[in-house]
């Protein structure tokens, strides 16, 4: 086992988590849109339907951010782990004796 109690098949099990998760919202993004528009509801609502899509168009593009930021953890998180394997298996080496 590593040094810090973590190994390197840990955090390429976790970047796979945060990339199967991120691809997830990038594709939900396309799944936020209001089913409800001005022409489905009264007229008090007809004032609000700009704001009610300019929200969901808001909460489509931080999902899709969220999940580019969360593909993009797992990219490194498992370019620490690649790292982090061949520095410990380096210092195994240098003390077999």
């Amino acid at each position: 086992m590593a040094g810090f109690g973590v190994q390197s098949g840990d955090l390429t099990k976790t970047a796979g988590t945060y990339e199967a998760e991120g691809s997830q919202l990038i594709q939900m993004k396309s799944s936020l849109t209001p089913g409800v528009g001005a022409g489905h509801v009264g007229r008090k609502f007809q004032g609000r339907a700009a704001e009610y899509k300019t929200f969901f168009d808001k909460l489509g593009v931080s999902v899709e951010k969220f999940g580019k930021e969360a593909t993009g953890i797992a990219t490194r998180l498992k370019d620490v782990a690649k790292t982090y394997e061949q520095t410990e298996d380096q210092s195994s080496n240098q003390f077999k004796g």
